[in-house]
């Protein structure tokens, strides 16, 4: 490889140890998923001068909500 720098996927790496996360158990699968959740996140943008900076200071005070979608 000519390249400096080489990239490998986080699910590569965690496809091939998997059966070290979860010792002592037989995996039957590993797949990939995304939760998608209600923030509850709630910003008037047109009273807002800097929308950027409101978000960033309303994220840390967020709570996580109810899962709304489950991707597989």
């Amino acid at each position: 490889c000519d390249s400096e720098y080489s990239f490998v996927f986080l699910s590569s790496i965690l496809h091939e140890f998997v059966h070290e996360l979860f010792a002592g158990m037989k995996v039957l699968g590993c797949y990939q998923f995304r939760v998608t959740r209600n923030s509850n996140l709630f910003v008037d943008e047109e009273a807002v001068k800097n929308l950027r900076a409101k978000i960033q200071g309303e994220l840390p005070q967020r709570h996580f909500g109810d899962a709304v979608r489950l991707e597989v």
